[in-house]
């Protein structure tokens, strides 16, 4: 009898066992498995929503990271882009390329946590100066701003203006984009047959050069013969601006006759 409990108890705890390697193993993954690509692995105390580690572009959550991850959920439902800025130490690589790529593969993989429509994002790079023990600790390497489309486009009748997100950069979001493309097809179809592009330079602080203006210009210039422009339609010129705002001092200005 004695026998037969025993073998039975044997049964019982390898019943168990199975049971329990099924669930870890096979089972629990497959639960848990949205979670865990939804979520960077978490640090207590971590006092950012995303930081990094010296020379990794693996993110870790900090504790307000759920908030900034439903932040964003309402995006679609506003006129508004994200501005993405990722950062780079000078001493995280031996030179600018590989510090360069730290700094876009930090989006990228924050961005793959995030829930954000690539039409209404746009991000640069750019360095960043040493005020903590960062080596040793993890650090904020990736900021995120929320801005209205209202000051980055302007439109009015035979008229648009397209203003660039960041100072000497040429990047523009695909929303931008899409729009320029929408307002030169109703060009087309008010027989339009020419198209004065005009870059303007920031004038206030230090002033931008003329360059950067016919730069910005040739931005949109290429936009535009991409779409079915001919470069004889499009005529550029640059001037300076000193807009109290100076995202409003980096734009092109494009309208018709």
């Amino acid at each position: 009898m004695n026998n037969k409990y025993l073998a039975y108890i044997a049964l019982l705890a390898g019943w168990i066992c199975f049971c329990y390697w099924l669930y870890a193993e096979r089972i629990a993954p497959r639960i848990h498995s949205h979670q865990e690509k939804s979520w960077p692995e978490v640090v207590e105390d971590l006092p950012y929503p995303l930081a990094y580690k010296w020379m990794s572009d693996i993110p870790y959550a900090g504790i307000d990271f759920g908030s900034l991850k439903e932040s964003f959920h309402d995006l679609d439902s506003t006129d508004e882009i994200v501005l993405i800025h990722g950062y780079y130490f000078r001493d995280e690589a031996n030179d600018i390329n590989s510090l360069h790529r730290l700094g876009r593969n930090r989006i990228n993989h924050a961005l793959s946590y995030l829930d954000i429509d690539r039409k209404r994002l746009v991000s640069e790079v750019s360095v960043h100066e040493i005020t903590a023990d960062v080596r040793s600790n993890p650090f904020e390497a990736v900021r995120f701003e929320r801005i209205s489309m209202a000051d980055l486009l302007h439109t009015e009748g035979d008229t648009i203006e397209l203003c660039f997100p960041f100072a000497d950069s040429l990047v523009l979001p695909q929303l931008s984009q899409d729009r320029l493309i929408e307002w030169t097809q109703g060009a087309t179809v008010k027989n339009a047959n020419m198209l004065h592009i005009v870059g303007t330079a920031d004038g206030s602080g230090i002033a931008e050069s003329s360059d950067m203006a016919m730069d910005r210009a040739i931005r949109i210039k290429e936009i535009i013969m991409n779409n079915g422009w001919k470069e004889e339609q499009l005529q550029l010129s640059t001037g300076q601006r000193n807009h109290p705002l100076t995202l409003r001092n980096r734009c092109v200005l494009v309208y018709f006759e």
